[in-house]
C-alpha cells in the first residue's frame, strides 16, 4: 500500500508561488484579485500598464479611488456583489482607455475565490483585450449589411450554385421571381436541365462545361421557365470562389432579366427589315420618277420642277409617317398632305370629307403620290386652271368590317376635258403602279366635266 502523502515544505510552496507570479505577470491578459470591499489586493503588470501606474500605488484601492469612471466603478462594484451573492462567475464587456494605446475594448470575467469553509474570501478577474476581434467583427457585420443592402436594392437575382452546377440557392435581389418560384435561400435543384429553355440547353451546358475546365467566369444568356409556359430571358454571369485547397466550393452569380431588352431587340430587327423594304420601294419610286419625268419633259427646266416637286410630296409623306412612328397615318393626314402645295392659289377650291380610318403606311405613300399627281395635273390641265373650278375628294368607309375604304377624286366646272393622246407618268402611277402598291382597285376616267378617279384599298383593321 502506498504511504501518506508526505506534508509540503515551505521551500515548495515559495516555488509554486513564484511560478504561478511569472506566469501572471508574462499572459497579456489582464489578471487581478477584490477583496470583500471591492479592492485591490492584485494586479498583474499587464493591468498596471494599462493604469499606468506602479503596483504600490493601486494596491488597496477601489476602480473609483484609482480614476475610473463613477459609472464604471458602480458597474463593477455591483457586479462584485452578485458574484459573492450568487457564488457564480459574471461576464461583461466594457470600454476603458488605455494609458499609451488610447480607448480599448475590454472582454472580463469575475469569479469567486472561495475559503475552505465555502465561503467567498475574494473575487478574481481577468480580462483580454478584443479591440481588434470587435473591429473585425464590426467592419464583416458592416460589409454584410452593405452586401445583403446591394443585394436587396438591386434589380438583378443574386444566386449561389453547388461545384457540379446541380443546385441553385438564390441569395436574393428584386429579380428574384426570374427563376422558378421558391423562398429566397432554398435550393432548387435540376435546374439547368428541367427550368432552361429546349433550345438553349446545349449552349448552356457548353458554356458551363467551359467555365468548369477553365475555372473562368460563366456567362450566358438563354430563357428560363417561371411558371408553366412562362419564359422570361436572362443574362447571367458567375464566377468561381475557392477553398484554401484551390479547389472550387461553389459559384456566385447575378442574373439580369432581358426580356424586355429582346423583345426591342426583335422589333428593332423587324423595323430595320421594315425600312429596308420601304427604302427599296421609295428608291424605286424615285427612279421611276425620274426616269419617266425625264423622258417626257426631254431634260429641260419643266423636268428639274417636276422632280423636285414630287420628291417634296415624297419627303412630305414620309414625315407624316414618322410623326406617326410608322404606324401608319390617318386618310384626312394623307389627303391634306398631298393637296398642300395647291393650296397657296386654291385655298377655297377643295371639298375634303370623310370618315376616320388609317392606312398601313406602303398604302398611305402611294395614295399621297396618286393625289399628289391628279393635283398637279388639275393645277396645270384641269379644274384647278381656270378660276371657277374645284375638287372634291370624298371617301368613306365600306365592307361587312367597315375596314374597306372607298376614295373618289372629281373635278367639277373647269375646261372641257379630252382623254391624253399618250400616257404620261401620273397616269401610268394611277392605273398601274397604284393599284399594286395599295392592294386595291383604281379607275381613272377623263369624263368630260372633269377627271374622276375612284379608289378603293383596305384601312388598318381596328382592334377590339
Amino acid at each position: 500500500m502506498d504511504g501518506p502523502t508526505p506534508p509540503r515544505s515551505h521551500a515548495d510552496d515559495s516555488a509554486q508561488l513564484r511560478l504561478y507570479e511569472t506566469i501572471l505577470q508574462a499572459i497579456p491578459d489582464l489578471v487581478y484579485v477584490f477583496d470583500r470591499q471591492h479592492r485591490f489586493i492584485y494586479a498583474n503588470q499587464a493591468l498596471l500598464s494599462m493604469w499606468g501606474m506602479e503596483w504600490a500605488d493601486a494596491v488597496g484601492k477601489t476602480c473609483l479611488e484609482l480614476g475610473y469612471e463613477p459609472w464604471h466603478a458602480a458597474m463593477h462594484d455591483e457586479e462584485i456583489e452578485r458574484v459573492v451573492a450568487t457564488r457564480a462567475p459574471i461576464r461583461g464587456e466594457v470600454p476603458f482607455p488605455h494609458t499609451t494605446l488610447g480607448t480599448r475594448i475590454y472582454d472580463y470575467i469575475f469569479i469567486p475565490v472561495m475559503s475552505p469553509d465555502g465561503e467567498v474570501e475574494a473575487i478574481a478577474g481577468t480580462t483580454r483585450d478584443v479591440t481588434e476581434r470587435k473591429q473585425q467583427e464590426e467592419a464583416l457585420r458592416r460589409s454584410e449589411n452593405r452586401l445583403s443592402a446591394m443585394v436587396n436594392a438591386s434589380s438583378d437575382l443574386i444566386y449561389r450554385i453547388s461545384p457540379d452546377w446541380k443546385e441553385v440557392a438564390v441569395v436574393g435581389g428584386r429579380a428574384a421571381d426570374r427563376l422558378p418560384k421558391a423562398p429566397t435561400g432554398s435550393v432548387r435543384r435540376g435546374w439547368t436541365t428541367e427550368r432552361i429553355h429546349p433550345d438553349d440547353r446545349a449552349r448552356v451546358a457548353e458554356a458551363i462545361r467551359r467555365a468548369q475546365e477553365q475555372l473562368a467566369p460563366y456567362e450566358a444568356e438563354h430563357r428560363v421557365e417561371i411558371e408553366a409556359g412562362q419564359w422570361s430571358w436572362i443574362n447571367s454571369h458567375a464566377v468561381p470562389i475557392r477553398g484554401a485547397d484551390g479547389s472550387v466550393s461553389e459559384w456566385f452569380g447575378a442574373a439580369t432579366d432581358i426580356t424586355q431588352r429582346v423583345r426591342q431587340e426583335e422589333h428593332l430587327r423587324l423595323l430595320v427589315n421594315e425600312l429596308n423594304h420601304r427604302v427599296k420601294n421609295t428608291l424605286a419610286i424615285v427612279q421611276s420618277m425620274v426616269s419617266q419625268t425625264l423622258r417626257n419633259c426631254g431634260g429641260n427646266a419643266r423636268a428639274s420642277e417636276m422632280i423636285e416637286s414630287r420628291l417634296q410630296a415624297l419627303a412630305a409623306t414620309h414625315d407624316v409617317l414618322t410623326r406617326k412612328k410608322w404606324q401608319g397615318a390617318t386618310v384626312d393626314e394623307i389627303v391634306r398632305t398631298a393637296i398642300a402645295h395647291c393650296l397657296d392659289v386654291a385655298a377655297n377650291r377643295f371639298e375634303v370629307q370623310g370618315s376616320d380610318g388609317c392606312l398601313e403606311p406602303r398604302r398611305a405613300v402611294a395614295l399621297s403620290m396618286a393625289l399628289h399627281e391628279l393635283c398637279t395635273n388639275a393645277m396645270k390641265y384641269g379644274a384647278l386652271s381656270t378660276p371657277a373650278g374645284h375638287v372634291e375628294i370624298h371617301w368613306s368607309r365600306r365592307g361587312d368590317d367597315g375596314n374597306a375604304l372607298v376614295l373618289d377624286w372629281r373635278e367639277r366646272d373647269g375646261p372641257t376635258v379630252e382623254a391624253p393622246a399618250s400616257c404620261g407618268f401620273g397616269s401610268r402611277l394611277l392605273e398601274k403602279g397604284l393599284p399594286h402598291d395599295l392592294g386595291g382597285r383604281v379607275t381613272l376616267a377623263f369624263d368630260p366635266e372633269g377627271v374622276h378617279c375612284h379608289i378603293e384599298t383596305s384601312l388598318i383593321r381596328e382592334q377590339d
